[in-house]
């Protein structure tokens, strides 16, 4: 297995695999009466800026295909990944449609918080469904974390849904420990209860 940085020529669900990491808030965000959230997260990949752009993703590949997602990142890259997504929203959606889909993103910050410079957080985590429980997740996540105390961050850190336990397992095996739970303040989009996860390095 390969563990790489994401090119946009790579082969595999990158988009569905991403979107299976929050489906409930991806849809919330991104998905209108013409596009679907899964749209725009190719879009943006593609687009090499944002969260989801490719530069930001890294990949576990078998056999030349990508089988897992995962986006690392760390305070010191944050508002510029937040202005990269700003500015696709704006191209992908159109000048009218984008101040919506804008207005929704201002509920994400009771979700997901600005991380440290310290500290990197693991977003868009998700691995094939038909290769679940075989050690790919593991194995990209103490990957990363290997890096990331090389280059001497002090934390790593995400958040996981109430309704996933499995993945909750999975980080708490890893070292993970929950430090709050986190609440999504419009109860009408039906969003999950969030747990915050932090791992000391």
């Amino acid at each position: 297995m390969e563990i790489r940085t994401a090119s946009p020529s790579d082969n595999g669900d990158i988009s569905q695999l991403m979107y299976s990491s929050g489906i409930e808030l991806y849809d919330f965000i991104f998905k209108t009466s013409d596009k679907t959230a899964i749209d725009f997260i190719h879009y943006e990949f593609l687009s090499g800026q944002g969260f989801c752009g490719y530069p930001n993703v890294t990949v576990a590949l078998n056999d030349q295909r990508v089988v897992a997602t995962g986006c690392f990142f760390d305070g010191k890259i944050f508002n510029s990944l937040i202005w990269g997504t700003v500015k696709n929203i704006f191209s992908f959606y159109g000048p009218i449609k984008a101040f919506s889909v804008l207005a929704r993103t201002r509920h994400t910050s009771s979700v997901m918080r600005t991380p440290k410079k310290t500290e990197i957080y693991l977003s868009n985590f998700g691995v094939d469904p038909n290769l679940r429980g075989t050690g790919i997740g593991s194995k990209m996540i103490e990957h990363q974390r290997n890096i990331a105390e090389k280059d001497g961050y002090d934390t790593l850190s995400l958040d996981v849904a109430d309704n996933n336990p499995r993945a909750e397992s999975l980080y708490t095996r890893l070292g993970f420990t929950i430090v709050r739970e986190k609440v999504f303040p419009k109860k009408a989009a039906n969003i999950p209860l969030t747990k915050e996860m932090k791992m000391a390095l």
